[in-house]
């Protein structure tokens, strides 16, 4: 048999088969609050390679992939035969059961990540019986040579070069200014009764323990900040808009607009591939018909993020 499942043993000297994600590295899952883990390893022992893998956070008799992270779920080689994958999941399934495992939580990359992952994924959960608990509304922005102003509504367009002519100027921060941009994101989301989901303290931890992986942008009239961004490099294809937040005093700008755009000129410059913008659903599933029409606006493409659930 070429192949083998491994549980807590990690397969030193085999080489992934797959892209590996940031939010399911080792170390950014030792950041997420709890300490036992269970991790799973689909290895072909002839070519030494990793094929697929999982990585769960336990709380007593709950499993979560993440615990407390943007996505975690499986990764996998796109190519691998689906039968094994299922077998390998049943067996995951079949372990955590024997842990005394009565809940468990899983939640998948955006879609537009791998949307044949995305949906194979899906497909074995739900015959296994996992229920689908959310399928949330996400977009992206592939990044190729034209300036993100080529897909733009007109209404977007004007916006832009209002800015633009009225001098409003884009930065990419130092590290140095991150709790800066930190306070002005919290108060604005406060402002709109949502909260922040990173304190300043984890901010710091993350900066430090992966560096060049956090990145500060704004947009500035006269040195005040009137948007801004922590953007997250997810691969050396991905980068991912974490914590946008405006100040509702320059809406008639909206300065978001070219936020966006200068940070699409910036994957262009940096080598990326796609900018991902992040879901549009509520946390009870309900889409931001708002957020999503903006979304569309500036010219991006819709697609999907899975939120699956079991219960014994």
């Amino acid at each position: 048999m070429f192949y083998e499942f491994l549980i807590n043993q990690f397969p030193f000297g085999y080489a992934y088969n797959f892209e590996n994600f940031l939010y399911n590295k080792v170390r950014h899952i030792a950041t997420q609050g709890l300490e036992e883990r269970v991790d799973y390893f689909l290895v072909n022992k002839v070519k030494k390679r990793i094929e697929a893998k999982i990585h769960f956070l336990i709380d007593e008799n709950h499993a979560y992939s993440p615990y407390k992270s943007l996505f975690g779920s499986f990764e996998f080689n796109h190519r691998f035969p689906r039968a094994i994958m299922q077998e390998f999941t049943e067996f995951i399934l079949n372990d955590l059961k024997t842990r005394n495992i009565t809940y468990i939580k899983i939640t998948h990359h955006a879609s537009c990540y791998s949307e044949r992952k995305a949906m194979v994924v899906h497909d074995i959960l739900v015959q296994l019986g996992f229920k689908l608990k959310m399928r949330a509304v996400n977009h992206h922005i592939p990044v190729d040579i034209e300036p993100l102003e080529t897909w733009m509504s007109a209404n977007e367009k004007r916006r832009l070069k209002k800015c633009l002519k009225d001098g409003f100027t884009f930065n990419v921060e130092p590290e140095s200014r991150a709790e800066e941009i930190h306070d002005f994101i919290a108060q604005k989301r406060k402002e709109k009764n949502l909260d922040i989901s990173i304190s300043i303290e984890k901010l710091r931890l993350y900066l430090e323990e992966f560096p060049q992986t956090y990145s500060f942008f704004s947009i500035r009239k006269d040195e005040e900040i009137c948007a801004a961004t922590v953007a997250v490099r997810i691969s050396k294809k991905i980068l991912y808009n974490f914590l946008p937040a405006s100040d509702t005093a320059y809406n008639a700008y909206s300065p978001m607009v070219m936020l966006l755009s200068e940070m699409y000129n910036y994957c262009q410059r940096e080598k990326f591939e796609m900018f991902d913008l992040g879901i549009s659903t509520t946390s009870d599933g309900k889409p931001q018909k708002s957020l999503i029409r903006f979304k569309t606006n500036i010219g991006a493409l819709e697609g999907f993020k899975d939120f699956f659930e079991w219960e014994a």
